[in-house]
């Protein structure tokens, strides 16, 4: 769920996403997965497989796998799939031929325990939360919002959009799953759009 921290900004919702002006346009995709026996495998993975290499290493000051741990993952793939299918037509400069145009670059899973924290920064490309369990708040001080977690619950952000959160006063465990997107050569798409369309004409001819 996302709440605004004060009852001071321009939020304009529509369907899955919403728009922030500040000064300048932002808009967050957002969704539910609506897959509970996968929420609860992926868990159990992140659980499994926590890196202690990456404990307190990166902005992460908590628990994490390595990276790269979900980009091959069965599962997450199929998450992938579903965040194509439920997008591609509202935003398609994502998910539009996003297989062709886009690579994960990294996907890993976070483990936030009391007292844990996230130092406050950005990411260069457009960045993904995958909510496993319910947990502290995400805060997002440039846009005056919050996200409070949900099982299921994911957020996908353009680059540079400042979030983090201090030492977390929750009772309980909070896990995730994030994942970077970044784009392919735009020369190769666009040869491989164009030689498609040029196959489709010729048995057309």
């Amino acid at each position: 769920m996302i709440s605004l921290l004060t009852k001071n900004s321009k939020l304009n919702e529509v369907r899955n996403s919403l728009t922030i002006t500040y000064p300048r346009t932002i808009n967050i995709i957002h969704g539910n997965y609506p897959y509970p026996h996968v929420i609860h495998n992926f868990i159990l993975d992140v659980k499994n497989n926590l890196n202690p290499d990456m404990q307190n290493y990166t902005n992460v000051k908590g628990g994490m796998t390595s990276w790269d741990h979900y980009v091959e993952n069965d599962n997450f793939k199929g998450f992938i799939a579903y965040l194509i299918n439920a997008h591609q037509i509202s935003h398609p400069k994502i998910f539009e031929y996003f297989l062709e145009k886009n690579t994960i670059q990294s996907a890993w899973g976070n483990e936030i325990k009391p007292g844990d924290s996230l130092d406050y920064h950005t990411h260069p490309c457009v960045h993904g939360i995958l909510y496993l369990t319910k947990g502290c708040d995400l805060i997002l001080p440039e846009l005056n919002l919050k996200i409070t977690p949900e099982p299921g619950d994911y957020y996908i952000f353009p680059p540079e959009v400042l979030h983090g959160f201090n030492m977390s006063d929750e009772k309980e465990n909070r896990y995730s799953l994030i994942f970077n997107i970044v784009e392919k050569n735009h020369f190769e798409f666009n040869k491989k759009i164009k030689d498609k369309n040029a196959r489709k004409n010729s048995k057309h001819n």
